[in-house]
């Protein structure tokens, strides 16, 4: 019996140059969408193929390069946006998401 693996994620999401950012903070990926919907749902498929291929390949040290400090800053100062469970018995078990209101 193998042992199950899940991570919980953190993202950030806020609009840059007319597009929408979506930032996972433990794997430092970065996608871009026309909306932040999309560019979360995109953020969530990239990240699962990302630990997929990992677990596959046994590297499991490649998984986690977080993000840099000034991006984690802006996580914490974000509204709280919303918890996702994207999938029930699945490699994600939540990802925190928080928008970040530029000025």
């Amino acid at each position: 019996m193998s042992a199950k693996t899940e991570f919980d994620l953190r993202v950030i999401s806020y609009p840059e140059d007319g597009l929408w950012l979506a930032h996972c903070l433990e794997l430092d990926i970065v996608v871009e969408g026309e909306t932040a919907k999309q560019a979360l749902a995109d953020l969530i498929d990239l990240c699962l193929l990302h630990i997929r291929t990992a677990i596959d390949e046994n590297d499991l040290v490649s998984i986690i390069r977080p993000a840099p400090g000034e991006y984690w800053k802006m996580f914490f100062s974000a509204r709280k946006r919303k918890r996702i469970r994207p999938s029930p018995n699945g490699v994600l078990a939540e990802i925190e998401g928080r928008k970040v209101e530029l000025v």
